[in-house]
């Protein structure tokens, strides 16, 4: 798509060959006759590349016989599109654009905010879930703690007396070495 340049009113007297007053005059015409041209934020009119070839048209038909500007602006005008209707179907349609945005944006906003709270809920049960198996290593690990130390401590109390009655073996004499003496 070109990017379209505009002219002000002394752009356009220049184009046409005219002064400012008779491009002013013309222009007024061809409002009376319901042609609108665009204004800029600040309401000067601005005048396209066809505003210009209008306005050319209509310096090569009120010079023909018989015809006068008002005629020949009639003339024009009945040809063409009377009411600029871009600029309201572009403000329809832009309009139209940021609704459908806004909706869809205030529709993602709802989905990230379900979703951040299915996160928030997750995490909850992934903490939980971590809590209850941390709680049971710690059990387990106790448990076998306690089991260890009782097999130890029976095993100490096993060779003390393994080496009591060892002990007591030896210094007790067998039967028939009591005779011997």
């Amino acid at each position: 798509m070109y990017m379209e340049f505009y002219e002000k009113v002394d752009g356009l007297a220049r184009a046409i060959g005219v002064t400012t007053s008779t491009a002013k005059k013309y222009y007024l015409l061809f409002e009376e006759h319901g042609y609108n041209f665009k204004r800029n934020q600040q309401g000067q009119l601005l005048f396209s590349q066809d505003d210009i070839n209008l306005f050319k048209e209509l310096m090569l038909l009120k010079n023909e016989k018989g015809m006068t500007v008002p005629k020949a602006v009639k003339e024009i005008v009945k040809d063409k599109v009377i009411t600029d209707t871009t600029d309201i179907t572009d403000i329809t349609v832009i309009t139209k654009q940021v609704t459908t945005v806004m909706t869809e944006l205030d529709e993602l906003k709802q989905l990230v905010k379900n979703q951040n709270e299915i996160i928030e809920k997750q995490q909850e049960d992934f903490k939980k879930q971590f809590l209850k198996q941390e709680a049971y290593i710690k059990d387990s690990l106790e448990q076998r703690d306690k089991t260890l130390i009782t097999t130890l401590r029976e095993m100490q109390e096993s060779q003390k007396e393994i080496a009591a009655s060892l002990s007591g073996e030896k210094n007790k004499k067998k039967w028939w070495q009591i005779w011997l003496r």
